[in-house]
């Protein structure tokens, strides 16, 4: 599901990549997986499938929300079914999503690992932005022998809104509430290096587990905002209003970002009640 933003009332679904029909019933390693993509309005009295391709296919991937609304997707192979030894050819190339760009130019291709995270892998958001990666065991235990044996290292992936040329962008959290109610309204303070020029974002995040391509819990929720207002200094007042009710976002801890120009902050814990 991509982020959730305005009225809440729209949800929208994206599923990607996957295996041909039947290549696991035919233990068919070789087989290369889908590259398609299928996009639908779920809450659209009449929905429609709107399909694109990845730059790569793709199965046993790992989709992140990332801060800023757009999507990783990252780890897998491009061939095969799944597990325990059945998928060849690792997927090396991340591939960034920007939901907001029109079809045909929504995928961008990123720096490749060297690392194969094909079944068992994970890849989860931390509150710095970057995207925490590891795992793969192709095995019913472990074994450091094989094609693809068990993997212990991990990685860290860093988006590309953490470059040193974007830096004097990034917002730091001053202050920020420790927790809020559904629809209460709250403020936080920012400073940020160079001066604002658009509207800041504040965007809760969730904090779920990642595994067998599927990410229980995520979601990323856009919070109506106010114009930030100067304080000086660098500094910046922002007004918000909580996201309405459980539905929206279910109770819990919630990481709040602040995006300037696509950077966003490092994220403040907030107690959604």
């Amino acid at each position: 599901m991509l982020a959730l933003e305005g009225d809440y009332t729209s949800a929208t679904i994206v599923i990607c990549g996957g295996a041909q029909a039947g290549a696991f019933q035919a233990q068919a390693v070789d087989r290369p997986a889908q590259a398609s993509c299928g996009r639908i309005v779920a809450t659209d009295p009449d929905p429609g499938w709107e399909m694109e391709d990845m730059p790569f296919v793709r199965i046993m991937g790992d989709t992140v929300m990332l801060p800023t609304g757009d999507v990783l997707i990252i780890n897998g192979a491009q061939a095969g079914s799944q597990g325990y030894g059945l998928a060849t050819n690792p997927a090396l190339n991340p591939v960034l999503y920007e939901p907001d760009e029109p079809v045909g130019n929504r995928f961008t291709t990123l720096t490749p690992t060297d690392i194969p995270r094909v079944y068992h892998s994970t890849a989860n958001l931390l509150p710095d932005g970057r995207v925490l990666v590891a795992g793969s065991n192709t095995h019913y235990y472990y074994t450091y022998t094989g094609v693809f044996p068990s993997e212990l290292r991990i990685e860290a992936f860093s988006p590309a809104y953490l470059a040193a040329d974007v830096a004097d962008l990034r917002p730091v959290v001053v202050d920020a509430t420790g927790h809020v109610h559904y629809g209460e309204a709250f403020v936080i303070f920012v400073t940020v290096p160079a001066a604002v020029t658009r509207i800041i974002e504040v965007n809760f995040a969730s904090a779920p587990f990642t595994t067998h391509s599927f990410s229980q819990g995520q979601r990323l929720i856009k919070l109506a905002v106010t114009d930030p207002v100067p304080l000086g200094g660098g500094e910046y007042r922002i007004g918000c209003t909580a996201p309405p009710n459980a539905n929206v976002a279910p109770p819990g801890y919630y990481m709040l970002f602040e995006i300037n120009q696509g950077v966003p902050s490092v994220a403040a814990w907030v107690h959604v009640i």
